[in-house]
């Protein structure tokens, strides 16, 4: 499984989620979507959103979004 975080830098809920990724046992790629357009353009195809934090969860191909902080923090801590 891969795992990807969109988010941006002034947003006080990916700040929320950017603090709790050290304490998680997984890797998770960082995707700020206002320095990079191309992650938004990504998250918004997928999803027709562009709420942040949003985390990606890829496996055997297959993608799910998950939103809302506390979702995304309690996910990742339970791996």
């Amino acid at each position: 499984m891969t795992y990807a975080l969109y988010y941006y830098d002034s947003c006080p809920f990916c700040q929320r989620v950017l603090h709790a990724l050290p304490g998680v046992k997984v890797e998770v790629e960082k995707r700020n979507v206002l320095k990079n357009p191309e992650f938004r353009q990504q998250q918004v195809e997928a999803t027709g959103r562009t709420q942040v934090p949003c985390l990606l969860i890829e496996s055997d191909g297959q993608q799910q979004w998950m939103f809302e902080s506390g979702d995304i923090i309690g996910f990742l801590k339970s791996l």
